[in-house]
């Protein structure tokens, strides 16, 4: 904790620098787990082929879900944990970590075993057919079930930032990714486990992650009582929805696909799944820096600070989203070669969904950013509509009105209308909270 920067009274471009140092290695972590997720595809393309690709797509609906819970846990307890350090209360820090991982245990073992006593019916519910099914099955089984060692590092990672060592998140990214590479290497490619290698290698390198950065994290006593739980689930419920949001359009759209297309139309969307993820992962990355000095200048009730570590993360992020769609637009190519290999139906589909798909990266940052930066200020219903209009609103309006014209390019279509059409709800809704976090700094003088 002594390395957490003082800022109750900091110049402008202080927290900028303070930011741009929390956010840098978050970033180029969050870069390195979708580098990982990338890696796991290409393996999983060369080794299994394109119903591996898309049983790893029709599984992640689930597993998206479940891992929302964990982000939901996560969030929330850096949010309590964020106000009591900028109120100076150490102790109190401490007690609220090790809560939020009782916390976050006790509910991802739960969530594990109901997957397990009812993996079969999923699958389908998922939208396997009976030639996908056993790639579903072996991949989710896996993950599903030991979905502890997949998400944890969240936890970790999140509350090593809040202790004042960021540049160690990039640390364990680095070695989880080597790990994960290594893994895959022999397990897919040399041993020919299959989709089921894919899955124990990811969840073996996050292990891995864990164990690098768990001596950094300040456990103590464990303090608070059902009030703090319950506050641990509503501020970051928005973040839950968010993902959930996210889980329930991939659910949607590989219904659609495997109705349209069929197994290589959802091949073709993990293919695009995979570039979002690294979009979406490093701006999660800058927001999961903000969380700490946010919620330390919430505690600190100091108004200035909240309104320039929002401007800083929206220009950061404006910046990779930019870059992303660039380097998108140059490297489309061979990037969906690498995953395509010899199937030129898969390399067609895949081509065209990326071409319009990366459209969003240019404004999506800015509902990504204006969603999380209500959770770090404590004002989740506004954070959760946000997520809601970017994820199930202003998708599925499109996506069932154009796809019956247009076809599948009114699917590929539905993301970018989307975060365009929340602009008009994340924009207003920033510039309100703003304005009430400014009257109430006032007020409290």
């Amino acid at each position: 904790m002594r390395n957490m920067p003082q800022l109750h009274k900091p110049s402008p471009n202080g927290l900028f620098r303070q930011l741009f140092r929390y956010a840098l290695p978050s970033v180029v972590g969050m870069l390195i787990v979708g580098l990982q997720t990338i890696i796991d595809g290409l393996f999983v393309s060369k080794g299994v082929g394109t119903l591996g690709l898309a049983a790893v797509n029709l599984s992640m609906p689930l597993i998206n879900v479940m891992l929302s819970v964990s982000i939901m846990i996560v969030s929330g307890g850096i949010v309590i944990a964020g106000i009591a350090q900028g109120k100076g209360n150490q102790q109190l820090v401490k007690g609220y970590t090790t809560l939020t991982l009782v916390v976050l245990v006790a509910t991802i073992l739960f969530l594990s075993l109901l997957v397990a006593l009812n993996l079969r019916r999923l699958c389908y519910f998922l939208g396997a057919n009976d030639e996908v099914f056993p790639y579903v099955q072996r991949y989710l089984g896996i993950i599903g079930c030991g979905f502890i060692f997949y998400c944890i590092p969240n936890f970790t990672e999140a509350f090593t930032r809040l202790s004042g060592r960021p540049n160690w998140v990039f640390i364990s990214g680095t070695i989880c990714c080597v790990v994960n590479v290594v893994l895959d290497y022999f397990f897919v490619l040399r041993w020919g486990w299959g989709v089921s290698g894919a899955a124990i290698a990811t969840c073996a390198a996050n292990t891995t992650a864990t164990i690098v950065l768990a001596p950094l994290v300040p456990f103590g006593p464990m303090r608070g009582s059902w009030r703090e739980v319950g506050k641990i689930f509503y501020n970051g419920s928005s973040e839950m929805l968010t993902s959930v949001s996210a889980a329930i359009t991939t659910f949607v759209f590989n219904l659609v696909l495997m109705r349209q297309i069929g197994p290589t139309g959802v091949a073709a969307l993990t293919i695009v799944c995979y570039l979002n993820f690294i979009v979406n992962m490093s701006i999660f990355g800058l927001s999961q820096a903000l969380y700490p000095l946010m919620t330390y200048q919430l505690g600190a009730r100091n108004h200035r600070g909240i309104r320039t570590l929002l401007l800083a993360s929206l220009f950061f992020s404006a910046c990779i989203g930019v870059g992303v769609y660039i380097l998108v637009a140059i490297f489309k190519h061979p990037i969906v070669e690498a995953f395509a290999a010899n199937d030129h139906q898969l390399l067609a589909i895949a081509t065209t969904a990326t071409t319009f798909v990366s459209l969003h990266y240019l404004v999506s940052f800015v509902n990504i950013i204006g969603s999380s930066f209500h959770t770090a200020v404590e004002r989740p219903i506004e954070s959760a509509a946000i997520a809601l209009c970017r994820s199930i609103v202003f998708v599925l309006l499109p996506l069932f009105l154009l796809t019956p014209v247009i076809g599948p390019l009114g699917i590929w279509l539905s993301m970018p209308i989307a975060e365009v059409l929340t602009l008009a709800v994340s924009l207003p809704l920033m510039r309100h909270t703003l304005r009430n976090r400014r009257r109430f700094a006032v007020a409290s003088k």
